[in-house]
């Protein structure tokens, strides 16, 4: 079934949003009630104890929400041709759940808990058109009940035009989320700050009560969710009893997996070079 769509353009003095809403925005609701969302821990919200080697950090989160299916895998990863003595290895959070698969789900984890414990009733992030960022927190939006409002950025050719159901844009506008294309060049000029402060405004002069996600959920809230991923890593080689890592390699966008895995790996008895 393919959503409807309908186009509101809204201007400020400087730049051009246009938007599309998906008219069957609960056809895939994923929506629980309280009772089950205890069933078994997933979609629960608990208390969140740091590990001992961070708890002395500025701004601990105090709660965090079970979305993803944790502690991923770590095997062995037999690629050709390697040095003599090397090993790679590789933690697999692709299958941190099929819909929030990815770095992402770790550090939603903690934003969503804070988005709700602040008394909002939606979220906003931003990122480009087949964001998996964007996807991600459009899902546990959804899981955690609140609207989602997303700023997409597209070019400018396409930028008036319907964004279609291809990828990352299927899922969110089944889910309803509210997407708000801007072209790649005021995307630039502007920056992700001033285009989600625009939306808050808008919102809240509508009565509703936003909340603003980071893009890339890279926050010193959402690094928790790497900071967490260490701790994570340490009771994995523990269990293992003969496997030590010297380097952690990952691809980087907005920095905020590099940074929590950084700053764990340096409290922590990983010590790996990030």
């Amino acid at each position: 079934m393919v959503p409807n769509t309908c186009s509101l353009q809204l201007y400020s003095p400087h730049v051009a949003i246009r938007r599309w809403t998906s008219t069957v925005a609960n056809c895939a609701a994923f929506n629980v009630s309280s009772t089950a969302a205890q069933i078994g821990g997933f979609l629960s919200k608990k208390p969140y104890a740091p590990p001992s080697w961070a708890s002395d950090l500025s701004l601990v989160p105090s709660h965090n929400f079970i979305l993803g299916q944790f502690p991923t895998l770590i095997h062995k990863w037999n690629l050709p041709n390697l040095p003599k003595d090397t090993e790679v290895w590789i933690k697999r959070d692709d299958l941190a759940g099929m819909e929030l698969s990815g770095n992402k789900v770790r550090k939603l984890e903690f934003l969503m808990a804070d988005a709700v414990a602040q008394g909002a009733d939606c979220v906003i992030t931003v990122g480009g058109i087949q964001s998996n960022h964007c996807r991600a927190t459009a899902v546990a939006a959804k899981y955690v009940n609140l609207d989602c409002y997303l700023i997409l950025a597209t070019s400018t050719l396409l930028v008036d035009e319907d964004p279609g159901l291809v990828g990352n844009l299927l899922v969110e506008r089944l889910l309803g989320a509210h997407i708000d294309l801007v072209s790649k060049r005021e995307f630039v000029k502007f920056g992700s700050v001033a285009l989600t402060d625009l939306l808050k405004k808008r919102l809240l002069e509508k009565g509703r009560k936003p909340y603003v996600i980071s893009g890339g959920g890279s926050n010193s809230l959402g690094n928790w969710g790497y900071i967490e991923a260490v701790r994570e890593i340490e009771q994995q080689i523990q269990l293992s009893g003969d496997v030590q890592f010297d380097d952690i390699v990952v691809a980087c966008g907005s920095g905020g997996t590099v940074a929590g895995l950084a700053l764990g790996s340096q409290l922590s008895s990983l010590k790996a070079k990030v």
